[in-house]
């Protein structure tokens, strides 16, 4: 079981047919203004309509149901009680709901999923209201290029229930949703960029579904979790699993906007710039069984985004990790005050420049590009004969392909320069993606102890790259702030330049710890 929603982007499985949805965001009256624009109301094909929807959300204090991929709710319109369950089974693909119309005393009813009815069945005893959604939705039918739409904007809000003792409070609820219907699929992803070009609107997660996972947890709507990695098929062609790992970024991607665009937390940057280094170490693996550039080229514009997040992520870390650990929270240098402060403007306009980055319309293109490269995958019109084999024949070939990469770049390595292991520390990075992508297919404990040197080589290699940012940023603050705090960022330079220097020491001995742990891939060690 997976909660990727990418975006919306949910190929929803259902009497033999697949629909494709598209969630859009953006600020209450931009979403509520959608209706009205010159560019909707001449693709309509008839006039919309209002109706109010007032959904409960139920699941375990724990969150059993989210966890197991499924959403159960109750619908009131009018009069009538509609129950609506769902599961999702991969990580592009959720039947459509299963709705019946209840009574009050009837909820929950049989599904007529057997696994689904077993689940709902097994959670009956700690089942609980987490969250109210109530909207007001108007809808209307469209048609664009070949195909035809339906188009729903929602506008309300969503709460904890009464009487759940929670720090959550209301969160608003403004989200377009575009659900195709018949024609040529690409058109939604056309629409889609049509509409983001006309409006203030971009992709966004879909925030009824996201509330109600996020509230059993306590969690608010911006929290995003643990990366998911979607389940592979060893006997499925190799192209299905770089299919999913798009997908997955895709997804990644668009949860994290809103850390970086309306919260500005430290997260934001961070995992966003995990997630583009993820989606571009796997199409790196992948890349020989392309005969085509479009996924490399998608990948040229993440490097591009990840290097805008960069100076962000790396202030964030020397303000808030970096000088709190070197000074401690007490007798802090005289210098340390103004280093501080010069360090926060450097923060900010750093964090302008981020902002900037995700919230202009190129990197919105970018995240539909993305979307589209994992749902429709246009790329697989041109795969060398590699892609098409089952994944556990291609694994071996990609995962010593990245290690041999990783050879080269010690090789290379100058070790008199702490900075020179950067290219190593990329290298394994790159091929830890490729291991963790592929190591369902093994053996787990032959896999360990390999992942475990792997994983004490990268924290040694981590530790030095820390220290060598750290002494960049503190020069750099240090610069601009005057003589006392030149000569506080120079305490700090030296003390990451010892630790840099103990953690070089440690390389060294991982290196050969690494080299002689038996690849687990290899049957021949």
């Amino acid at each position: 079981m997976t909660d990727l929603w990418l975006g919306k982007f949910w190929p929803v499985m259902g009497q033999g047919a697949v629909e494709l949805e598209i969630s859009l965001t953006g600020a209450p009256e931009a979403v509520a203004a959608l209706k009205d624009s010159r560019l909707i109301c001449g693709l309509t094909t008839a006039a919309g309509r209002w109706r109010h929807i007032h959904e409960r959300h139920f699941d375990t204090r724990e969150g059993r149901l989210a966890a197991a991929g499924i959403s159960l709710r109750l619908r009131g319109e009018g009069a009538a009680a509609i129950q609506s369950a769902r599961r999702t089974l991969a990580p592009l693909s959720i039947p459509k709901p299963l709705e019946r119309p209840v009574g009050v005393s009837g909820f929950p009813a049989p599904t007529g999923d057997p696994d689904m009815d077993a689940a709902i069945a097994s959670t009956l005893f700690d089942l609980r209201v987490i969250a109210e959604t109530r909207v007001d939705r108007w809808s209307a039918a469209l048609r664009y290029g070949q195909s035809s739409f339906d188009l729903s904007i929602d506008l309300g809000r969503a709460a904890p229930p009464s009487g759940l003792k929670t720090d959550r409070g209301a969160e608003p609820i403004a989200e377009a949703e575009i659900a195709f219907v018949a024609g040529d699929k690409p058109d939604l992803f056309e629409l889609a960029r049509l509409i983001v070009d006309n409006s203030a609107l971009r992709l966004g997660a879909p925030m009824k579904t996201v509330t109600a996972a996020n509230a059993s947890r306590n969690l608010d709507r911006f929290a995003v979790g643990k990366f998911k990695k979607p389940p592979i098929n060893p006997e499925a062609p190799a192209a299905d699993a770089l299919q999913s790992m798009i997908a997955a970024a895709a997804d990644r991607v668009i949860r994290c906007q809103d850390l970086i665009l309306q919260l500005r937390s430290p997260t934001g940057p961070h995992q966003m710039r995990v997630a583009l280094r993820r989606f571009r170490s796997v199409e790196r693996v992948f890349r020989p069984a392309l005969q085509t550039n479009k996924v490399y080229a998608l990948t040229r514009r993440a490097r591009s985004i990840a290097q805008a997040l960069g100076p962000a992520r790396d202030m964030d870390v020397f303000l808030f990790e970096t000088m709190p650990d070197v000074f401690g929270r007490e007798n802090e240098p005289h210098g340390a005050g103004a280093l501080r402060a010069e360090a926060e403007r450097m923060r900010a306009q750093a964090w302008a420049d981020a902002h900037k980055a995700v919230a202009q319309q190129a990197f919105v293109h970018f995240t539909i590009d993305l979307a589209e490269a994992g749902v429709l995958a246009p790329w697989r019109a041109h795969l060398h004969p590699q892609a098409r084999a089952p994944l556990w024949a291609f694994a071996p070939f990609a995962l010593n392909r990245a290690l041999k990469k990783a050879y080269k770049a010690e090789r290379l390595m100058d070790r008199t320069q702490l900075a020179a292991r950067h290219p190593l520390r990329i290298a394994l990075k790159k091929h830890r993606y490729a291991a963790q992508l592929f190591g369902k297919l093994y053996d787990p404990e032959r896999r360990r102890p390999y992942m475990t040197a792997l994983s004490r080589l990268q924290d040694a290699l981590g530790i030095v790259n820390d220290a060598v940012v750290a002494q960049e940023v503190a020069d750099a603050a240090g610069a601009g702030a005057g003589p006392d705090a030149m000569r506080a960022a120079g305490f700090i330079s030296g003390y990451k330049a010892a630790e840099a220097e103990a953690a070089a020491d440690e390389i060294d001995r991982a290196w050969t710890e690494f080299l002689e742990t038996p690849a687990f891939w290899r049957h021949d060690g």
